[in-house]
């Protein structure tokens, strides 16, 4: 497997850990959850920022694809 390969299996594995319910989107609550387990606390006004500038189409919820744009921005 090539190394963009790995990477995207790994970032699928993330979100997938992190998409608690498993409806194959994150919510503002799991998104917050995924924060405080990267001890990145924030406050809630800071998450929901963060938040909806990865949720890029606005439906109020995180794909995979957004999530994957997120982390390839970075």
């Amino acid at each position: 497997m090539n190394d963009d390969g790995q990477a995207t299996t790994e970032l699928k594995n993330s979100f997938d850990y992190n998409d608690s319910n498993r409806d194959g989107k994150i919510s503002l609550e799991e998104f917050k959850n995924m924060l405080d387990e990267l001890e990145s606390y924030v406050s809630d006004g800071e998450a929901r920022i963060g938040f909806s500038a990865i949720d890029s189409d606005h439906d109020g919820a995180i794909d995979f694809d957004e999530f994957l744009a997120w982390w390839t921005e970075r």
